[in-house]
């Protein structure tokens, strides 16, 4: 999960404004890349060579730091945060 998947929604620049700002380690950025992939704590593991309880434990620091409940509210914490900056900077931005 390194390189940008398929059908991924954010530019190069627009994730690394958004990991910046969120201040994501590298394996916390994988997981949330595994998030918006629709991907399974199961699969996120597979992909990553890690046991699914360390991706859950992983996801439930993402969650304390971020102040939300699950992946589903994480995903859209980002997501609205990415709109707002959008926004303010007038979208669409390459």
């Amino acid at each position: 999960m390194n390189s940008k998947p398929d059908g991924w929604i954010f530019s190069r620049r627009e994730w690394d404004e958004l990991r910046s700002y969120f201040k994501f380690s590298p394996r916390q950025a994988q997981i949330v890349q595994g998030l918006f992939s629709c991907m399974s704590d199961k699969q996120i593991a597979r992909e990553l060579n890690i046991s699914v309880s360390t991706v859950r434990m992983h996801l439930t620091h993402l969650f304390m730091k971020n102040q939300v409940a699950d992946r589903n509210e994480l995903v859209l914490h980002i997501f609205s945060h990415f709109r707002q900056t959008c926004r303010s900077l007038g979208c669409p931005r390459k």
